[in-house]
Parts: C-alpha cells; structure tokens; sequence
C-alpha cells in the first residue's frame, strides 16, 4: 500500500543521513515514495565514478560473467549464397550475429560462429557452367565476388530466355549491331510469343540482357565471353544441373571447377566481412553433408516413415516428381491442433529430391540443423525476414 511506501522511504532516507561514508558521496542521492512506487535516484558522478574505476580495473573482462561456462553455442550467419557479393540484407544478419556471437561469450559460452556454405543447387550450378568455361580463358577485371556474381547475374538471364524461346546468340549479334536491331529483334520475339505473360517474360528478361551487356566496358567483356560460351549450349538449365549432380556425386573434374570458383568468391566475402572486424570459426560445406554419409543416415530415416513419397518419373498427372514428407497426412493422423488453436492451412509437402534423386536445399538444411544441435548445446540460427520456410 502506499502508505507503507511512504513509510520506507521515510526510513531509507533516515539510514542514508545516518551513514558514515568517510567524505564520500552517496550512491543513493535520494529515496521517494510516489504512490505504491518506491524511486531511489542514484548520484550520476558517483555512479559514473565506479563504472569508470570498474572498466579501468577489469579491461576487457568488464561485464562478462562466467554463468554458462562449460556450455557451447553455435551462431550460424551469413551463409550467403557463394556465388554473389554481400548485400545489406547479409550485412544486417552478419551485425546481428557476430555482436551475439560476442555476447554469448561474455556471459561465459564457448560460442562459435559458423558460416553454411550453400555451394550446391540450381544458382550455383549455373554459375560453375559459365566459371568452367570462361575462367582459363579470362581472369577477373573486377572484385572477385562481384565478377562471379556478375557470371550469375548473366546466366540466370541467359538461361531465363532459353525458356521463353529467345535465341541469346541471335539477340546478342542484334545487340551488337545497335539500338534499332536490338529493338527490332524484341519486337519480333514478343510477337512470337503464344501468351500475354510470355510476351511479359520476354520484354523483361530482354531488357535485362541488354543492361547487363552494356553497364561498364567491365562487364562487357565478361558477358560476351559468357555469351560466346553459351551461344551454342541449348539447354543451359539442363546442362547446369548435370554439373551440379556431378558434384554432388563427388566426381573429380566437378569438384575442382566447384571449389575453386566457391573459395574464389569467398575470398572476396570475407575481404567486405574483413571489414567489420568479423570472422568466422567454422565454414560448413553444404555438399560434404552427402560426402560424409549424413544426408543418408537421415534420407533413411525419412524413407521408413509412412509419409514418405518417394520420387516419380511419371505421377498421377503424368510428370516427373520429386519426393517428398506429407505433412498434411502427418498432421492428421497426429491429431495435431488446426485452425486458430494451431496449423491454420495446409501445411506444404516438404519436397527433399528431385525427380533424378539428387538432394533439395531444404533437405539438406534440415541434416544441417541437426549436425549443429550434435556439436553445442544451443543453437541460434540468424535468418533474415525474407525466409518464408518454416524453420
């Protein structure tokens, strides 16, 4: 009650006029009770004082205590995409991460950081086609990861138009033959094109294609070695994802285009991580999760579960499919709350091979969770907001 607070500030106050302190100043320069709320000030010298003596006396042990010793964390950040420069999305995830890093470890934790190194999937594979091919032929005229991005940048466009029926070699002698042949080669393809959002992609990834061809006499000369490369690949989707399967199956000539172009951009993320004064402890390889036998210890695991479907050259409707965990079936038949008590729509089958066998990111994302949770006891997984994936 309020008067009791009234009370103890009475006595509080008292005591403090009361004590010795040899001359010095009171921490405590006054005691109120306002209400039932009991305020103690503190004198801002005198607190500024101690800190400042605390600071002096302890270095760079001030505020770090020993309450976790003898426990282990990973903070995993970063992982961005090895085929690319970091941008700010990264960079936020990178601070977030490396500053908890050292706060785990103030607080007493062996704290590791570790940084997953997503060097299989579609994006990468892409990128190793075009490194395999032009890297003997031209070293990189710009920042390493920016040269590489650019290769991705270029193939992603390349491969983009494949799929809509554009020729990238008949647009690029256009492109070199000027505006009006450039113009006049778009206005024929979109009136090629069968439907209003094909006629879409076309102009838009057109329109790409040109940009990226003509941004700086840099990245001319990549993408004309690309494009030279290329002009005569006709499926540069497919022949991506025969040099990505080669790599994950450990073949020799695919391991060494993929590391080198991998390590290659790393070198040029850990010079932007260089400076923010940020390292990591550990760089985890996606791929050695196969290597190691750990994508199939857990494959087979899923594979004895009755909600597992397995890939399919042909399904019900005909095409080819990859396999998968139904989770709408698990949480059925577990009776697992639904609605707003709980899963409030279908939950997605979560897909972990494609329909040729070969492992999904997302599979191997979640072997790669349970070989961090086996090496600490805690893990803090720093995911920027864009990740719609349930974790």
């Amino acid at each position: 009650p309020a008067a009791h607070t009234q009370q103890l500030a009475a006595y509080l106050t008292e005591k403090l006029a009361a004590a010795d302190t040899e001359g010095k100043p009171h921490l405590v320069s006054k005691v109120q009770g306002v209400g039932v709320y009991l305020n103690v000030f503190l004198s801002r010298p005198e607190t500024f004082r101690l800190v400042v003596r605390a600071v002096h006396k302890l270095g760079d042990k001030f505020g770090h205590v020993d309450a976790m010793k003898g426990k282990k964390v990973v903070i995993e950040h970063t992982s961005a995409n090895p085929n690319a420069p970091l941008h700010i999305g990264n960079l936020r995830n990178v601070m977030i991460g490396a500053h908890l890093a050292n706060v785990m470890n103030a607080v007493g934790y062996e704290a590791k950081q570790a940084f997953y190194v997503n060097d299989l999937g579609a994006q990468i594979g892409l990128t190793a086609l075009a490194y395999s091919r032009c890297y003997h032929r031209m070293k990189p005229n710009m920042k390493v990861d920016h040269w590489i991005g650019t290769m991705y940048a270029v193939m992603n466009t390349f491969s983009e138009l494949q799929k809509v029926g554009v020729n990238i070699g008949e647009l690029g002698d256009a492109c070199s033959q000027g505006q009006e042949a450039a113009d006049a080669f778009l206005a024929a393809a979109v009136a090629a094109s069968s439907t209003d959002e094909a006629k879409k992609l076309v102009a838009e990834y057109v329109d790409i294609f040109r940009d990226l061809r003509e941004r700086t006499p840099q990245h001319q000369q990549l993408f004309e070695m690309v494009l030279e490369e290329m002009r005569q690949e006709p499926d540069i989707k497919g022949a991506a994802g025969r040099l990505n399967l080669s790599y994950e199956r450990q073949e020799p000539e695919a391991i060494r285009i993929f590391r080198k172009m991998v390590c290659d951009c790393l070198t040029g993320v850990q010079q932007t991580l260089d400076t923010y004064g940020v390292r990591h402890d550990d760089f985890d390889f996606e791929s050695e999760l196969g290597w190691e036998g750990s994508n199939q210890k857990f494959l087979a695991i899923m594979q004895n579960s009755p909600y597992f479907v397995p890939q399919t050259q042909c399904n019900e409707q005909g095409v080819p499919q990859g396999a998968y965990f139904d989770f709408t079936k698990f949480i059925e038949d577990q009776k697992l709350p639904t609605g707003k008590r709980g899963y409030q729509k279908e939950y997605p089958p979560l897909y972990v091979l494609r329909p040729d066998g070969s492992t999904l990111y997302t599979f191997r994302d979640v072997v790669y969770s349970f070989k961090k949770a086996s090496r600490a006891d805690l893990v803090l997984n720093i995911i920027c907001s864009e990740q719609d994936l349930a974790q």
